[in-house]
């Protein structure tokens, strides 16, 4: 199955989580014997508190120029709403994409940007999906080759309506993308994401390869 394939479908799996809840969730996603989770110290070397954006020593050059423009972003007393979006679209990809700097299959990117109600699934589906071939690197000796995302664009940014599982529809943002990456291992290279509102920031709803 195509890398592209799977997180469309992690998406659509996150969207009827979120619809029915828990006891859909027990039985799409029954829990396996338990597995120690690696563990690494990982720095956070700055914040954005009210929001809960992290950026931490490991991240690329490139998230942490979007980082630190986001951070700029935010301190205004009135910034720019699109300027928001297209930082917040950039930000999950890169650190979604950029696999290498992560410790194992259980450190997923781009949660921090994944609207809040269905986080927990997104990264139980990412676990077993992108994710899943990760090889752990708690001591620093990992071979495996892993994309890094290297430059990025937001191509076209449109208001769109979102239907929710209850069938509601919100009202929210089609931003579509394009990066690339430090070595081609086959890994998307465009895509479109949907941002709806998450309390007072935007968050990724829903994600398509292009």
């Amino acid at each position: 199955m195509k890398k592209s394939t799977k997180i469309l479908i992690t998406f659509i799996i996150i969207l009827i989580l979120v619809g029915v809840g828990g006891v859909l969730y027990f039985y799409v996603f029954k829990k396996q014997p338990t597995e120690e989770i690696p563990q690494k110290e990982v720095t956070v070397t700055n914040t954005i508190d009210e929001y809960g954006y992290t950026l931490e020593d490991r991240d690329t050059e490139l998230f942490k120029e979007k980082f630190e423009e986001l951070k700029n972003l935010l301190q205004e007393s009135e910034y720019n709403e699109e300027t928001y979006r297209t930082l917040v679209s950039e930000l999950f990809i890169i650190d979604f994409f950029t696999i290498d700097n992560k410790i194992s299959r259980y450190d997923i990117g781009g949660l921090e940007y994944v609207y809040s109600s269905a986080l927990e699934s997104f990264k139980s589906v990412a676990e077993s999906s992108i994710y899943k071939t990760v090889e752990n690197n708690l001591d620093d000796t990992r071979t495996q080759d892993l994309p890094v995302v290297t430059s990025i664009e937001v191509t076209e940014m449109t208001e769109t309506t979102f239907t929710m599982p209850d069938d509601t529809e919100v009202s929210g943002y089609r931003v579509a993308l394009t990066w690339e990456y430090e070595e081609n291992l086959g890994y998307d290279t465009s895509g479109v994401l949907i941002l709806i509102p998450d309390g007072k920031k935007m968050s990724v709803v829903f994600y398509k390869a292009k």
